[in-house]
Parts: C-alpha cells; structure tokens; sequence
C-alpha cells in the first residue's frame, strides 16, 4: 500500500485542527503535527483518540516567527521526523488554516502514478526575491517586527548599509533564488534530497526574509532532475493543488457564500484559508460535505 505522510503546521484554532485532522484520517496516511511553541493554550489532551486509522504524531515543538528561517526549520523537522518512520509516496505540507476539499479516495486515486513534484513556484529569478536572501535580515524575531513601521525601517536601513559596502551572501553560490507558495505535496525522492540538504539550506537561507517561500521552489529549480518533475510551472493553483486566493487577500479568509466555488475546484485538492474567527459556517459545511462523501464511500 502506497501511505501518504501529512505534515500540519498550526499555532491556534483548535477545533480546525481537529477537523483537518479527522478528514486524513485514512489507513493509507500518517499524520505529523507541529505547534507553534509561541501556543500557551495548546492542551494535546484535545486530540487523544481523534484518529482510528492514522498514525498521528505531534512533533516537539519550536518557537515560530513570521517571516522568519524557523517556518524552514519546523518544515525540515518535520520532512525528517517523517522520513524517519518510513518511506511515504508524498509528503503534503499543510498549515493549520487548511482543509482537504477531495475525499480521501479521490486523492490517492489522483497521485497512485504520479511522481510529479506539486510545488507553487515563480519560475523566474526576480530581484525582489534575492534581495531577501543576499542580504542579512537579522530583526525577524523582534515580535514587533510584523507590524511595527520603525522595525521594518530598520531592517531597510540595515539593508541599505549592506549595499553600500557590498554584502552579498550568495556571492559563491552559483544558484538561481525563486519564489513561490510554502506549502507542497512533494515526493519520497525529492524529500529525502532536501533532508539531505539540510546544512547547505540553512546556511544559504538563515537570516533571509520569508525563507519558506523560497527554499523548495529555489532547491528545485537549481536541481535539473527534480525540476523535470514540477507538474506545472505556470499555474500556482495548479502546480500546488491548493486554492488560495491572493486577489481578494493576502489571502483572503474563505466564507460560506464560496462553499461551491471551493468544491467545485478541478484543479486544488486543498484550500486555504479559514478561520472560525471569521467564518465558521465554511468549515462545517466543507468538513460535514467531505467527511459525509468519505463515509459513503
């Protein structure tokens, strides 16, 4: 039996969790979960006995900051920590805002022959991209950072100063920087390579701003026989199979009044993003759709 690993990355909204974790439940996946550390009111005891057909394992936890090389760290421990318990066909990395929007069947049925690798990626080296990885970017885990103007600022300025005396961290790289969408259904081969990778990843991209949208995509695209296998490089929703809508948001938060737009998607087999906190009727209604398809299957 071909097994599928599911790799979540959450820090709040529970009872989702929960809901995403429930619709994987399968006897052909394994379930790998890491919560933010920053997460005071996470109590694991919420979630003893939610699976009867998937392993599910939590991961030990770190402390995540926005933007930040730690979003690439938790991506590569968790790559590692499940890797490590056998050899998986894919490997999907989902955040805590997403939800399954094929049933189970319907998704092994999809990759049973694949051996593509379903990376968002911009297959183009754009200077607002390498900027973020030449230069050392190092006020990310200042917690003000996010939203704070005079951080930024100083992070800008700190940028500037880099020019002036010509910093340049990719300097004896001979690599391509190449932007995209963090999450990914990536397979057994091509997950193993960036374990492997793992000293060179940090080294290169430590310190850079939004690092998890650069690595698989910059990792890929400088590897030949890897990118041979992108499935599409000119659709993010396609070369992803997630649906997240960036014209209405960054990105924009999924209602009720989208429920058909959502399940009728041909080309996302997920969808982000949801929150209860806005809209809690998408999720029951998506979760109750799935979970009701999957139990008459």
């Amino acid at each position: 039996m071909k097994k599928h690993a599911y790799l979540i990355m959450a820090h709040n909204n529970w009872g989702l969790l929960k809901k995403i974790i429930i619709l994987l439940d399968d006897e052909r996946n394994d379930i790998f979960v890491h919560i933010d550390k920053n997460s005071s009111d996470f109590k694991i005891e919420y979630f003893e006995g939610i699976t009867n057909k998937s392993e599910l394992y939590f991961i030990p936890r770190l402390r995540i900051y926005w933007a930040d090389y730690s979003l690439v760290d938790v991506e590569l421990k968790l790559l590692s920590f499940a890797a490590s318990h056998g050899s998986y066909q894919y490997y999907h990395l989902l955040s805590g805002s997403d939800l399954p929007i094929k049933t189970q069947d319907e998704i092994h049925y999809f990759f049973e022959n694949k051996d593509n690798e379903f990376i968002g990626i911009c297959p183009q080296e754009v200077y607002y991209s390498v900027r973020r990885v030449k230069y050392y970017h190092p006020f990310l885990r200042n917690r003000f950072y996010r939203k704070n103007k005079f951080v930024k600022g100083a992070d800008r300025c700190f940028e500037y100063l880099q020019r002036l005396f010509c910093v340049n961290r990719l300097k004896n790289k001979n690599i391509k920087i190449i932007d995209g969408w963090q999450w990914f259904s990536i397979t057994d081969d091509f997950a193993r390579y960036i374990i492997s990778q793992r000293d060179y990843i940090e080294e290169t991209f430590s310190k850079s701003i939004a690092s998890d949208e650069l690595v698989m995509q910059t990792m890929i695209y400088n590897n030949p026989d890897f990118y041979n296998r992108i499935y599409n490089d000119e659709d993010l929703v396609k070369g992803s199979l997630r649906y997240i809508d960036w014209k209405r948001g960054e990105p924009y938060t999924f209602r009720k009044e989208d429920f058909e737009e959502i399940i009728n998607q041909d080309e996302a087999i997920f969808a982000r993003k949801f929150d209860p906190n806005v809209d809690s009727e998408i999720i029951d209604k998506i979760f109750h759709y799935i979970y009701t398809k999957q139990k008459n299957c």
